[in-house]
């Protein structure tokens, strides 16, 4: 294990300014009611009683690449596979035209998460902020290099959530986890501090978190950021498990990193959550790191959390990016509504539930796996004395 309280000087003068003297906010409580390891399909009866009625529902939430051109070269990204990349970006005015439909059909939520690196997309910014005046949770999850201090303060104005994607805790990590120099570091580490300080100064409600996705490599770092990110003022530094974009049996390419058995990590994860306090939270995902195996036959939750690639092709989930037999439309061609209460978004979600095999079709630490374990029990494995409240 990496000394956490091993210092760097240009690292320590960054962050200085951000320690929390006695705490502002009260925000360790309010992370864990956000149930960053588990579900919040619950909150929604309304939408699942329309499903379990057999009705046509939009989603309620969307992950969503805007652009498939990256800056790093994350080692735990599936992007990172040559054959998933591409500089493919959505149109700026197409994707403020996405948002506008969704927003009017009833999507609650929209997270800039996937494929490439969100804030490299030129028209981030204008579509952020017309998101939320739509009236949509606007979130985004960034590797933090390529922000724009002077768009900061209307862009989380406009977020519900900003995530960074850090993965280590030192400098002279960052070049074995992340792809990049111990300059880009700092200018991360710089970009978030910023972001706190806005945060404190417009006393915006915007949650900032930081992230680690668990592979290896990062095991040293995993105290580090912990540390880090109490002394940077963040809410939450969040890490999970290490997931797989689709499975072997379907060719998807898959980079091999998965590890076998978090549970022998835990003398590290118990040290990182000691940074925990009123104003800082330590998150770690245990729940799906834990499960190897799923608990139900059917795939349910796509239909409330579908996802989009960075050019823009509509898919049941990312675990099945580019398989043609799922590929069910493109918001830059189409209207969403259209894509949603068409045909062949139907013919598909409906070939999920019944005809994929969700043990040997998808992939380790599927996104709507936990949604799936709840809509199966209501749908198709209800208890027989369920009556007995």
């Amino acid at each position: 294990m990496v000394d956490s309280s091993r210092s760097h000087k240009n690292t320590d003068s960054l962050i200085a300014s951000s320690a929390r003297p006695g705490g502002h906010l009260k925000v360790s409580s309010e992370v864990s009611r956000q149930r960053l390891d588990g579900h919040k399909l619950h909150l929604h009866p309304a939408r699942v009683a329309e499903w379990q009625a057999g009705e046509r529902i939009a989603p309620i939430y969307i992950d969503m690449g805007i652009t498939q051109t990256c800056n790093v070269a994350c080692k735990f990204c599936y992007y990172m596979v040559p054959e998933n990349r591409t500089s493919s970006t959505i149109p700026t005015d197409a994707l403020i035209e996405f948002l506008k439909c969704s927003a009017e059909m009833g999507v609650k939520a929209i997270g800039f998460l996937g494929d490439g690196e969100p804030t490299l997309h030129p028209g981030v910014y204008d579509a952020v902020e017309a998101g939320a005046n739509f009236g949509l949770d606007m979130a985004i999850a960034t590797n933090g290099v390529a922000l724009k201090s002077d768009r900061l303060p209307k862009f989380l104005e406009s977020l519900s959530w900003i995530r960074f994607t850090l993965a280590v805790g030192q400098p002279e990590a960052y070049q074995r986890v992340m792809g990049g120099n111990e300059k880009t570091f700092e200018k991360v580490v710089k970009n978030i501090k910023r972001c706190v300080e806005i945060k404190k100064e417009l006393e915006l409600p915007v949650v900032i978190g930081m992230q680690m996705v668990l592979i290896e490599d990062c095991l040293d770092q995993v105290v580090p950021q912990a540390e880090l990110g109490r002394r940077l003022g963040v809410d939450y530094f969040v890490v999970k498990q290490t997931s797989e974009s689709g499975s072997e049996e379907k060719d998807n390419v898959q980079h091999g990193l998965v590890l076998d058995n978090y549970s022998q990590y835990e003398e590290i994860f118990l040290k990182a959550e000691a940074f925990s306090d009123q104003d800082y939270k330590v998150v770690i995902k245990r729940e799906k790191m834990d499960k190897k195996t799923r608990n139900y036959q059917s795939c349910y939750g796509c239909e409330f959390l579908p996802q989009i690639t960075g050019k823009g092709d509509v898919y049941p989930c990312g675990n099945h990016f580019e398989r043609e037999d799922l590929y069910i439309g493109n918001i830059v061609n189409e209207s969403f509504r259209e894509i949603v209460f068409g045909d062949r978004y139907a013919e598909v979600m409906r070939r999920v539930k019944e005809q994929i095999n969700v043990h040997t079709e998808c992939g380790v630490g599927c996104r709507q796996n936990e949604i799936n374990e709840y809509l199966y029990e209501l749908k198709a494995d209800r208890p027989a004395h369920a009556n007995f409240i």
